[in-house]
């Protein structure tokens, strides 16, 4: 996963200290506050409906910029503990001073705020509204964040958080992911693989998937990392190589050979880290690719995208947050018919997708949206697409088989519209792209991306020769690095791993013709 990994003691230092008697006392070390404490407490709602809704919750002195939150809440991830989750009301006690209230939920509404001034021992009501940006649930666009973890040493109930937060960050589907790193404990591997419909009542969709993984070092992906979604059980072996319990296991079987089991038991394939890992483009080449996370514990980077594309190779795009540190990150799927896991699943593999950490894209070509394919009947296709958003961006770009070919810069930061005619001489792909220099609170920077559209046109090719042969010759390059490094415990092993390489270099070179 590339993170560091945080100490109990680097963690148990983050959470603030508990004063007998008192709800709350401030981070950072500071001294407790030995007069009666104020007391800010509120109720979130829905703007539109009136309702109790969840959302995550910061409160800060704004004289000193002091965050409090109360001891026993579900907290953001340990070295960003700036927020803390509440059901529908909140409680924090406070001393003295003058306050900003801020509720969060999700990318689809605008941010709550509310501002008090406290005296000690005083109770304060300050109730938050919080209002839509956008109704893509209207559209039938609905969130999915497909791969997250949480580490044994946060010191918490898990079953409070996986039901907290999911409805809190508004998101409709969550997936969690079982997975082996040596003896590393996580406290999400006491699930079972499959489905979880004792979480799944809280307006979140539950499921309890896999991260299949190898690494030829603990910086280096080896194989890759890969998730798998919809499986009833799980897909053994989980970790090879380094990440094996022992750290001695061979590195075998590949990670293609698991997306075929995964693939026979009905599961969705989400290759892991912008495509990192050297078996990806085999696993692409080869159809057990069927959606690619973008950003899911890194910053977003296309280039490896980008090529798969140009190989004509349908991949939808995905995302997620890893260990829940990047917790804005991810996935919307437009599902046909009515919402359930099964439609969303079928919209992520159909790529009718667009990934995001704040802005929200709307793109069609020729009025069809990602995933879709488009056959120009004059030359020219119409290009409409529109971002909003609460998160600053810069601009909208459109991207035709990894170049920009038009684009729009932002208003105020918020909003972009943008409608093009686009020449079309010969097939390939068009997507659409939000870039800028602005940060979110994690410090990753804003982005969104959608699934392609494919165009497809008579006489003329769709893939680029150049892009399949630099895979081939990638691949020539994995296979002489496995039969130099890798361990196995036969040749027989050996020649299997490096028999699953040659297979995805056949796949390419089937393309050029």
């Amino acid at each position: 996963m590339g993170h560091h990994h945080l100490t109990r003691r680097d963690i148990l230092r983050s959470i603030p200290l508990i004063g007998s008697g008192s709800l709350l006392l401030p981070m950072r070390g500071q001294k407790p506050d030995t007069s009666a404490p104020a007391v800010i407490r509120g109720a979130i709602r829905e703007r539109s409906t009136g309702k109790p809704v969840p959302a995550k919750i910061r409160v800060v002195e704004t004289n000193t910029n002091q965050v409090y939150m109360p001891a026993s809440s579900i907290k953001t991830m340990p070295d960003r503990r700036h927020y803390f989750y509440a059901r529908g009301q909140y409680e924090v006690a406070v001393p003295a001073g003058r306050y900003r209230i801020e509720a969060v939920r999700g990318l689809a509404h605008e941010v709550a705020e509310g501002y008090t001034e406290v005296g000690s021992g005083i109770t304060h009501q300050v109730d938050l509204d919080i209002a839509p940006l956008l109704d893509l649930k209207a559209e039938g666009w609905y969130s999915g964040n497909t791969h997250t973890h949480y580490h044994l040493q946060i010191d918490e109930n898990p079953d409070d958080r996986i039901r907290m937060v999911p409805p809190a960050e508004d998101l409709d589907v969550s997936v969690l992911s079982y997975l082996i790193r040596t003896d590393s404990p996580y406290i999400t591997n006491r699930y079972p693989v499959g489905r979880l419909p004792q979480f799944s009542r809280d307006g979140s969709i539950m499921d309890m998937g896999e991260e299949a993984r190898n690494n030829k070092a603990f910086t280096d992906f080896g194989y890759g990392h890969v998730l798998f979604l919809n499986i009833p059980r799980s897909i053994e072996p989980v970790s090879t190589g380094l990440l094996s319990k022992d750290g001695k296991a061979p590195d075998y079987p590949t990670l293609s050979t698991l997306c075929q089991q995964a693939r026979d038991l009905g599961g969705t394939t989400v290759w892991c880290h912008n495509g990192s890992g050297m078996e990806s483009p085999v696993a692409a080449s080869l159809g057990l690719m069927n959606a690619y996370n973008l950003a899911d514990g890194l910053a977003a980077d296309y280039s490896r995208y980008y090529a798969l594309l140009n190989c004509g190779l349908p991949i939808a795009a995905s995302s997620g947050t890893d260990w829940w540190i990047y917790d804005h990150n991810r996935v919307y799927v437009q599902v046909e018919g009515q919402f359930s896991y099964d439609t969303w699943i079928a919209g992520l593999r159909a790529g009718r997708t667009f990934v995001t950490n704040g802005p929200l894209v709307r793109f069609t070509v020729d009025g069809k949206g990602p995933g879709a394919t488009v056959s120009p009947a004059k030359g020219v296709v119409q290009v409409r697409a529109e971002v909003t958003s609460r998160i600053p961006f810069d601009r909208l770009e459109i991207v035709r088989d990894g170049e920009v070919i038009a684009d729009q810069p932002s208003v105020q930061g918020r909003h972009v519209k943008l409608e093009r005619e686009i020449a079309v001489d010969e097939g390939g792909w068009i997507a659409a792209r939000v870039s800028g220099a602005a940060k979110t609170y994690a410090g990753y920077p804003v982005f969104a991306h959608s699934s392609p559209v494919y165009l497809r046109v008579e006489g003329t090719g769709f893939r680029k020769a150049v892009a399949v042969g630099a895979f081939m010759d990638e691949i020539e390059r994995s296979k002489r690095s496995i039969h130099k490094t890798f361990r196995f415990e036969s040749d027989r092993q050996r020649a299997l791993a490096v028999g699953k390489f040659e297979e995805g270099r056949r796949a390419f070179a089937k393309l050029l013709a």
